[in-house]
């Protein structure tokens, strides 16, 4: 049990379910698949908790989907039913908070960086804890495919493994996007929604940045622009999201530690100090001095040479 937790807790605080005089066991492997880490394990009964100062100490910004092959796997005081069963996908967002438990379970997990997922999904931030029934056409194809990659995983080559993770995260977000109801879907326009919000990931730093400009850029009328950011939260409000996730990125940053939060602020594009000290800790749960000063405490993230490390500490490397 101690090997477990110095293990996983990498991500979650770990503890074990049921009678102390009960034998605990655990199996876990893992593969890269370029960006993403395929991993499957079995134990015995467990609770897995992530708090938002763990969040803000490991400064982890990556999704997780599960399927459980056995056993179950959901929140602790969740409503009846929400629990994943076998065959079900269970989503966790590890920058945001946890608190759940399973059964004896096997199961295989997927995880990846949020920067690589989020720009393909209808709702990026909305996934966490979600449960998707395996009955789901796509979430068959999805579980399917991963345990091919599983099965498949030790004798591909390392660009054989590489290539096939892109086509692996439109899978994924296949399967994230097929729940939305039909008349949220209306006339959107996919691919397009997935430029803007790409492109408002990379020019967030911008103080200036309009949904003119934004709207000229891509040939469509401020009014359709508001259309199509609509299931996002609206124009304005997808914006500063990506300017929070920015700057809560270079709050973490060891190498910008010497940097004024006003300073900072201003690089992402908030023009006032104390808007962006408001938004910032109703995003995160907490200031941005916290979570400068909770990332100063995290552990070092180790050598480039991953031979020695385990998966959880490969999930750490992949920013």
């Amino acid at each position: 049990m101690t090997l477990w937790q110095e293990s996983v807790g990498t991500l979650y605080e770990v503890r074990t379910r049921g009678s102390e005089s009960a034998r605990f066991h655990f199996r876990a492997e893992a593969f890269h698949f370029g960006q993403i880490v395929l991993t499957a394990y079995r134990s015995t009964p467990q609770t897995f908790d992530r708090s938002r100062a763990r969040i803000g100490r490991d400064g982890l910004d990556h999704i997780t989907l599960q399927f459980c092959l056995s056993g179950r796997h959901g929140e602790r005081d969740g409503p009846a039913g929400s629990e994943a069963g076998p065959g079900d996908l269970l989503i966790a967002d590890l920058a945001q908070r946890q608190a759940t438990a399973t059964s004896a379970i096997n199961s295989l997990n997927l995880t990846m960086p949020r920067r690589l997922l989020a720009p393909l999904l209808d709702a990026p931030d909305e996934q966490n804890l979600r449960r998707i029934a395996g009955s789901s056409p796509l979430a068959a194809l999805l579980r399917n495919h991963m345990i091919g990659l599983f099965q498949s995983a030790r004798t591909m080559s390392s660009a054989e493994a590489e290539a096939v993770a892109g086509p692996t995260l439109a899978l994924a977000a296949a399967v994230l996007n097929s729940e939305r109801p039909s008349e949220e879907a209306g006339d959107i326009n996919p691919i397009l929604t997935v430029q803007i919000r790409r492109f408002l990931n990379d020019a967030a730093a911008s103080p200036d940045l309009t949904a003119d400009q934004v709207a000229a850029r891509f040939g469509i009328s401020r009014r359709k622009l508001y259309y199509l950011m609509e299931s996002h939260g609206g124009f304005a409000s997808s914006l500063r999201e990506h300017r929070l996730q920015l700057a809560h990125a270079l709050l973490r940053d060891p190498a910008q530690r010497g940097k004024p939060i006003a300073e900072i602020a201003e690089s992402c594009g908030f023009a006032w100090r104390t808007n962006f000290a408001r938004a910032f800790r109703h995003r995160f749960g907490m200031t941005p001095q916290e979570t400068r000063a909770l990332a100063a405490r995290r552990l070092p993230l180790g050598k480039d040479d991953l031979s020695g490390q385990t998966m959880w500490d490969w999930i750490r490397t992949l920013r």
